[in-house]
């Protein structure tokens, strides 16, 4: 599969996975992954935001699924990274986001939509602020000091 054909089957799969869910502002969740994607440049990066939260949101899907759907090792890991596991705090989550440079383009991407929907329907931004602050810190080299 082409790069472009991997985009094209990564929104297929967002669509369907995100059918009938809704984002914090009660809007359609498949446009989350819709804006997450828009703010990102280069296709691989575009791909893995349509998938970022398929495996947590979408019923039936695994990274182990995705791979089986025919996306490359990177872009799957890229998925997986951005999965988040159970019992794992926040801190350890984004450490590991951290270390995957296009699972922290995309991560980065996916907390400014957050942050803005958040905003919207006046909810907690604090978990998204925290984190954005995290990503960024660590991106300027100052957050290594501190952890």
């Amino acid at each position: 599969m082409q790069a472009s054909e991997h985009l094209k089957h990564a929104i297929q799969i967002a669509a369907d996975a995100h059918d009938g869910q809704m984002d914090k502002t009660g809007r359609p969740y498949f446009e989350h992954c819709q804006r997450v994607a828009a703010a990102l440049t280069d296709e691989e990066a575009k791909t893995v935001a349509y998938l970022h939260d398929v495996p947590e949101k979408g019923h039936g899907w695994t990274v182990d699924r995705l791979k089986e759907e025919g996306f490359s090792q990177h872009i799957v890991t890229a998925v997986d990274t951005l999965t988040k596991r159970a019992q794992e705090d926040e801190d350890a989550f984004l450490r590991r986001v951290f270390g995957h440079p296009l699972a922290r383009k995309v991560k980065l991407a996916d907390l400014e939509d957050n942050l803005w929907q958040v905003n919207l329907s006046r909810g907690n931004a604090k978990k998204y602020e925290h984190a954005l602050e995290k990503l960024t810190e660590w991106a300027n080299g100052t957050l290594r000091q501190k952890w």
